[in-house]
C-alpha cells in the first residue's frame, strides 16, 4: 500500500502540517477518534451541497456525510435561512420554546411514538433509553448485538470489535470492553448476542432469566457496513422481549431518517417500546432524542428517572431539525434519494464482476457499502473476513480521484443526500471502475 499512501501525502501537505499542529494540543490531533487515520485525516475548509473542499483546495464528491448526519446534503439553503433566523432572536435560552413543542409533535408523528424527550447526540440518546428501560423494568443487563456501536457510555462500549478468537462462541458471545476505563461490573450489565441468530438471543434470556432489562438492537447494523436483519428477525425479537418481559429499544440515530421518515421501524414495520433518534434528523445540527410508549415514558414525568441537559433541543438546532424536516426531506426526496442509491450499489456489482475483486456491495435506503470479501455479511462474525488492506487501498484510491467514497474506515458506509445528482453518482462509478481495475492488476 506505499504507493497510494505516497500519493496522498503529496497531495494533501496542508493536511499534515496541521495534524502535526493539532497534535500539540489534542489526542491524536482531532477532536473524536474516529476522525483520525493513518496517516492522517485530511482537514476540510469548507463544504456546499454534496462536496467538500479540503485545505489543499482539492474538491471532492461527499459520500460519507459527516458518518451519515447530513442526508440534507452541506449547508442546505432552506436549513441556513432557518438557522440564521433563530440566531437573530437568541442563540440559548435555558428555558422551553415553541418550536422545540412542534419538533416533538413532528417526531412523535413520524416515529409513532407517544413521548420523546430531546438529547445532543446519539451517544446521550442510548444511554437514556437504557435508564428508561431498567427503570420500567426493575432489571439491570440489557442485551446487545456484537459488533453494534451504540455511543461512547460504558454500557454500550461492549463488544464492539472484539478481536477474533476473543469472545467466545458465536451462540454466547463473551461481553468484552471496547475501552480501558471501563469497569468490569459495568461490562458485565451488557449481554452480547449475534445478529440474525434468534437462537442467540434466546440462549442469552435462558442464561439470564428475569435479569434483562432490554433488547437493543440497531435494526440495519451500520458500523459493520450495512448489515440489514433477515427476514423475521426484528419481528422475533418484538417476540421475545414481549415474552420475556423486556423492553425492545431500536437505535435509530443512523436508520432513523434515512431509510424512512418513521426509521427502521415504519420500514420494516415492526413497533419498538423505545426508539433513539440523531444524525439526519438534525440538518447538520447537533442534536438528538429518545422516545417510546406514554407508560414507558412515565418514569420521566414521574421523576422516577432523571433526564437533563442545558443544551437539549437548543434554539439553533432546533431551527435546523424543522427545516429538514418540514422543507428537505420529502416523500419526493426519498424517492429520489433511493434510486440514486440503487444506481450506485448496482454499478459497484457491475464492476465488481467485470473485475473480478472479491468483494459485493449492497444498500438500503439512503446507505450502502461495499465489502471487501465474498461472502454475505450475516453479523460480526462474517464482518470479520472483510479484507481491511483492500479497503484501504480502495480508500485511498478514491480520494485521489475526487472521491470521498464513504466514512473513513472499513466498517463505515456511503450516505446519498438530496444534494446529490445522477452525475456524481456517474463520477463515483467512473472513479471506482479505474480503482478496481488497478487493485485488481496489483494483486493481494
Amino acid at each position: 500500500m506505499t504507493g497510494e499512501v505516497d500519493r496522498y501525502r503529496q497531495r494533501t501537505s496542508g493536511s499534515r502540517a496541521l495534524i502535526e499542529r493539532g497534535r500539540r494540543t489534542m489526542p491524536l490531533g482531532v477532536e473524536s477518534n474516529f476522525r483520525f487515520f493513518e496517516p492522517y485525516p485530511i482537514f476540510i475548509d469548507r463544504a456546499l451541497g454534496a462536496r467538500v473542499w479540503d485545505v489543499d483546495g482539492h474538491e471532492y464528491i461527499d459520500h460519507a456525510l459527516c458518518f451519515g448526519a447530513l442526508m440534507v446534503g452541506h449547508a442546505h439553503p432552506a436549513i441556513v435561512r432557518a438557522v440564521s433566523a433563530q440566531a437573530e432572536r437568541g442563540l440559548m435560552f435555558g428555558m422551553p420554546h415553541l418550536p422545540m413543542l412542534e419538533l416533538a409533535e413532528e417526531l412523535t408523528r413520524r416515529h409513532r411514538i407517544d413521548r420523546l424527550r430531546f438529547t445532543n447526540s446519539g451517544t446521550e440518546a442510548t444511554m437514556h433509553a437504557m435508564r428508561v428501560a431498567r427503570a420500567v423494568t426493575r432489571r439491570e443487563k440489557v442485551l446487545k448485538f456484537e459488533g453494534a456501536y451504540h455511543g461512547t457510555h460504558d454500557s454500550a462500549l461492549v463488544s464492539l470489535k472484539p478481536p477474533a478468537g476473543s469472545s467466545g462462541d458465536a451462540g454466547a458471545p463473551l461481553s468484552v470492553p471496547a475501552s480501558l476505563g471501563i469497569p468490569a461490573s459495568t461490562a458485565a450489565l451488557t449481554i452480547a448476542a449475534t445478529f440474525n441468530d434468534i437462537a442467540s438471543v434466546r440462549g442469552a434470556f435462558g442464561r439470564h432469566s428475569g435479569e434483562i432489562a432490554a433488547i437493543l438492537v440497531e435494526p440495519v447494523m451500520m458500523n459493520i457496513g450495512v448489515c440489514e436483519p433477515e427476514p423475521g428477525f426484528l419481528e422475533a425479537l418484538r417476540e421475545v422481549s414481549s415474552r420475556e418481559g423486556a423492553l425492545l429499544i431500536f437505535d435509530e440515530v443512523k436508520t432513523g431518517t434515512k431509510l424512512a421518515p418513521g426509521g427502521a421501524a415504519e420500514y420494516y414495520g415492526v413497533a419498538p417500546d423505545l426508539v433513539t433518534i440523531a444524525k439526519s434528523f438534525g440538518g447538520g445540527a447537533s442534536i438528538g432524542g429518545f422516545g417510546g410508549r406514554a407508560d414507558v415514558m412515565a418514569v420521566i414525568e414521574r421523576h422516577e428517572v432523571f433526564h437533563a441537559g442545558t443544551y437539549n433541543a437548543a434554539p439553533l438546532a432546533v431551527a435546523a431539525a424543522l427545516a429538514a424536516l418540514r422543507e428537505v426531506l420529502t416523500r419526493d426526496a426519498y424517492t429520489r434519494v433511493r434510486a440514486l442509491n440503487r444506481r450506485l450499489v448496482d454499478g459497484y456489482n457491475r464492476i465488481i464482476a467485470a473485475s473480478g475483486l472479491p468483494a459485493h456491495a449492497t444498500g438500503v435506503g439512503a446507505n450502502g457499502c461495499v465489502y471487501f470479501c465474498r461472502e454475505p455479511v450475516r453479523n460480526y462474525r462474517d464482518f470479520l473476513h472483510v479484507d481491511k488492506d483492500l479497503f484501504w487501498r480502495y480508500f485511498l484510491g478514491m480520494l485521489a480521484r475526487g472521491i470521498v467514497p464513504g466514512g473513513q474506515y472499513y466498517d463505515e458506509q456511503w450516505t446519498i443526500s438530496v444534494a446529490h445528482t445522477d452525475a456524481d453518482i456517474d463520477s463515483h462509478l467512473t472513479a471506482f471502475d479505474e480503482v478496481a481495475r488497478e487493485l485488481r492488476r496489483a494483486g493481494p
